[in-house]
């Protein structure tokens, strides 16, 4: 490259620094490209997919500790107990009626 090389390619330099709109052009253009090459936007894509996700997990964990905020307020209630005991360990109250079958 000769000296007069360096002198056309500084008036050129010079001449596109004079024109803000396209340095900023320029100067995007390297920026977006700078972010794809070190893999920052793919990062920040991940990390909106990532919170999508982890929002819905939270809405069903919140669905799901309401749900069981109703079973214990159930459970605290004597009357939700005794059917209970009564449908899963077979027991009766004194004014049931109770038929004997045999085989």
């Amino acid at each position: 490259m000769s000296m007069n090389d360096i002198r056309k390619l500084g008036f050129k330099l010079r001449q596109l620094l004079n024109k803000p709109f396209k340095v900023a052009l320029i100067c995007a253009v390297i920026f977006v490209l700078t972010l794809f090459v070190n893999g920052t936007l793919w990062r920040v894509w991940g990390l909106r997919r990532d919170e999508a996700t982890i929002l819905e997990q939270i809405k069903a964990t919140q669905n799901q500790a309401t749900l069981l905020d109703l079973q214990i307020k159930q459970a605290k209630d004597p009357s939700y107990i005794e059917r209970q005991a009564r449908d899963r360990q077979d027991m009766v109250s004194e004014n049931d009626l109770v038929f004997v079958f045999s085989e």
